[in-house]
């Protein structure tokens, strides 16, 4: 008894050929997931995102002075603060600058500004302050 294969849409090879398509459909859109990375060169530029890309944010710090970074509240809502960290020392002793890490996700597409204060956390934010921002725009 032979049967008709002519009848079936997809054979094994047709089935594994389709499989491989959809990874790398899907892989695609995790590939061109970016991470841009941001200094204190960008202040007062702009930032374009696309929703997938992650945005990393280096700043020079001096914890050992009390002076750190602060996202202020007042920040856009398009970004959502997904860690925070510091770079070592690369030279041994106290007082030495690190770069505070600030890593972000964007939550949905529009325009806002990113703004941060440096200041010392038992002190009110002051108009005199170092103060860092950006123009992001999420696609």
């Amino acid at each position: 008894m032979q049967f008709d294969r002519s009848n079936r849409p997809l054979g094994s090879l047709g089935w594994f050929f389709l499989c491989v398509l959809l990874a790398f459909i899907c892989r695609s859109e995790i590939a061109f997931a970016a991470t841009k990375v941001v200094t204190d060169a960008d202040k007062g530029g702009q930032v374009r995102l696309k929703l997938g890309d992650k945005l990393e944010l280096r700043l020079p710090s001096n914890p050992s002075t009390g002076y750190m970074w602060y996202v202020e509240k007042g920040s856009t809502p398009l970004l959502k603060l997904a860690r925070q960290s510091q770079t070592e020392h690369t030279e041994p002793g106290v007082g030495r600058p690190v770069f505070q890490v600030f890593k972000f996700e964007p939550k949905r597409g529009g325009e806002g500004v990113l703004l941060l204060h440096y200041v010392r956390s038992w002190l009110p934010p002051t108009p005199e302050d170092e103060k860092f921002n950006v123009r992001i725009v999420v696609e």
